[in-house]
């Protein structure tokens, strides 16, 4: 299906067009059922006169006449009438007829055929009475309400069809402009679900009707849940920068403590503990503030199309020896060039690099992490056999400092999959977990070259 066929499909199957088609059918059974009406009244009062007629005509012949007379009568009248519009014909008691047409019985039924002239060819009103011992048959053409239903179907093709071409032209118009308004509060709406709080509707230049309230409340709801993000994620950035010193401090002032203290004991063991919490806690901090530049979107200043199997690359051959120290099998899976995609390598690198020592701190030795990068679509997958992610864990992984039950007793601090969320989000790439079956599935859809990745990222580990 081409892009026209698919964009006249996707508008008929729209509301404005739904309703406005809905109108025109509505119009065009009125009219119908108005000329309808108005065709069945004057096809009866014509047929009608038409028998009237008849009866007129009939009453006129004498009913006294010998069959000779009639057949004269007849043949006089026969003479000077037109068998297309008017035919008479008397069947005499011997079987003789005369008359402007031939008439046949067959049973209860007349049927006219041609004399010396052609008959009409709308067909025939007869009446047949019994009359000198034979039967006089008159007959009225029905060519006048022949031509009353051509007037009618002739009327109703120029009344019936400009009006519903000129209703379903303006319905169609009207409806396109609806759906085109229609289309932008959900490319907005999916703009705002994907992360883009900065998305908003242009102004509508008509008066404001139901779309344009609506539209309005979008844009109203957007810019508040904008302020309250940016507000929060400047209160989390100043928390982590303001305490991000005095910890520092702290953690030099106890290494300072731990010199002066002898090797063996207990202050010895508790100032070594207390250093290790205050490590944990800078890591935090600073974790949270490079999270918080990530999503200011500064980086993107710096977007330019890079080798992603290259990058993917890179790390792992910086992680290869580590994995391997830790008992872990790494394999990697990826074309030799390419895809290609437009970003920051650096904030890649690093995504990578934070799945990769996900899985490390979550699974048992001995498991495999297996790395996979997709050139259609371009992507990235990283993948163990370790234990997973419930599934009704997987919408809040990757929320900060989010840990699962069973993960609180390992190294880390809930923030490494943010990051990863962060960075995918800031690339226009669409993150999602799926069951490895066992283990954990991580994938990094990326857009393709000049477009974006479109729905909701699936929260991970």
């Amino acid at each position: 299906m081409g892009p026209r066929a698919a964009s006249l499909r996707h508008l008929m199957r729209s509301t404005p067009v739904r309703q406005a088609l809905a109108l025109v059918a509505v119009v065009a059974l009125a009219n119908l059922l108005s000329l309808g009406g108005a065709y069945l009244t004057l096809r009866a009062d014509l047929a009608r006169s038409i028998r009237a007629d008849l009866d007129a005509e009939l009453a006129s012949f004498d009913l006294s006449a010998t069959p000779a007379a009639l057949s004269a009568i007849v043949r006089a009248r026969a003479r000077a009438a037109d068998p297309a519009k008017t035919v008479t014909v008397f069947l005499a008691a011997d079987g003789r007829q005369v008359g402007n047409a031939r008439a046949t019985l067959d049973g209860g039924d007349i049927h006219l055929s041609p004399g010396d002239q052609p008959l009409g060819a709308a067909g025939y009103l007869h009446e047949v009475r019994p009359l000198s011992g034979g039967l006089l048959i008159v007959a009225e053409s029905l060519a006048p309400i022949a031509e009353l239903r051509r007037t009618f179907l002739s009327l109703l093709a120029f009344s019936l069809g400009p009006t519903v071409l000129i209703s379903l032209g303006v319905g169609v118009l009207i409806a396109r402009r609806t759906a085109r308004r229609v289309d932008g509060i959900e490319e907005t709406l999916d703009r705002l679900s994907a992360g883009d709080l900065s998305a908003r509707l242009p102004p509508d230049p008509l008066p404001a009707d139901d779309l344009s309230r609506i539209g309005a409340g979008v844009n109203r709801l957007a810019a508040r849940q904008e302020a309250a993000t940016e507000a929060l994620r400047q209160v989390t950035a100043d928390i982590a920068h303001d305490l991000r010193t005095p910890l520092q401090r702290i953690s030099v002032l106890i290494q300072d403590l731990r010199a002066r203290l002898p090797d063996e004991g207990d202050p010895a063991e508790l100032a070594d503990r207390a250093s290790a919490e205050v490590d944990r806690a800078v890591s935090v901090f600073r974790a949270m503030l490079e999270i918080a530049q990530i999503e200011g979107g500064q980086a993107s200043a710096r977007f330019q199309p890079f080798d992603l199997g290259l990058t993917v690359r890179q790390v792992v051959e910086l992680y290869q020896p580590s994995v391997e120290d830790a008992g872990h099998r790494l394999s990697l899976s990826c074309p030799e060039t390419g895809p290609t995609v437009r970003g920051e390598p650096s904030l890649i690198a690093q995504a990578l690099a934070n799945l990769v020592e996900n899985a490390l701190r979550h699974t048992s030795e001995g498991s495999r992490i297996d790395i996979a990068v997709t050139a259609d679509p371009p992507g990235l997958i990283v993948a163990d056999d370790g234990p997973g992610v419930p599934e009704g864990e997987r919408d809040k992984v990757l929320r900060r400092l989010y840990r699962l039950e069973r993960s609180r007793t390992t190294p880390g601090h809930g923030l490494g999959l943010s990051l990863v969320a962060a960075i995918a989000s800031l690339h226009g790439a669409r993150l999602t977990l799926e069951d490895n079956a066992p283990g954990l599935r991580v994938r990094l859809a990326f857009p393709q070259a000049g477009g974006r990745v479109t729905g909701n990222s699936t929260p991970a580990q």
